[in-house]
């Protein structure tokens, strides 16, 4: 019996060693990504998810320029559910949203702005997932969730966070009930 439950169990602890990810909680941020030399704290990581909140809710170029990376991607096909509307396609999901930086602030800086509540943060040393609430003009609240992949920013002058650290916003993937905006 002992020996199954080895055999058993080395398949499982294998698994658990070899994952790719950052397993950090946003309270014990002690994983270092082989990309970035610090990890994001949790004060960093609610400064990031609001910072995306603020560009949906008030919008403004100067903000996108320093919280968006300069090659930034965004998948969401909640978005593409939108903006294909009324002719929707099944090819129009799962692929890039936006594919480039200039593409995803022009198209946040034609959209009025929606009220944008931070719910919950988790963070590792590459990634900030968020909870939120957009509230439209229909009176419907919508909880949505986001992964935002960040890298350190580059350039002095761009980024958020608290002391020298600063980080950009790469990669984004978000869903929501788009249903209430059709």
């Amino acid at each position: 019996m002992r020996t199954f439950i080895a055999t058993a169990l080395c398949p499982l602890v294998a698994c658990y060693t070899i994952q790719p990810f950052n397993t950090t909680s946003r309270s014990l941020n002690t994983t270092i990504s082989p990309s970035t030399t610090s990890c994001i704290s949790t004060a960093d990581a609610i400064l990031i998810a609001n910072g995306f909140g603020q560009i949906l809710s008030n919008f403004s170029m100067s903000f996108g320029d320093i919280l968006i990376a300069d090659d930034y991607v965004d998948q969401s096909d909640s978005v593409a559910t939108l903006m294909h509307s009324p002719n929707l396609l099944a090819s129009d999901l799962g692929k890039l949203t936006f594919d480039t930086k200039a593409s995803f602030l022009a198209g946040e800086q034609a959209q009025p702005g929606v009220p944008f509540t931070l719910l919950n943060t988790w963070s590792s040393c590459s990634a900030v997932t968020f909870r939120y609430v957009l509230s439209p003009p229909s009176g419907l609240d919508v909880q949505g969730i986001a992964v935002a992949e960040v890298v350190e920013a580059k350039s002095n002058g761009t980024g958020v966070g608290e002391g020298d650290q600063k980080w950009q916003i790469k990669t984004f993937y978000g869903e929501f009930n788009s249903a209430v905006w059709l």
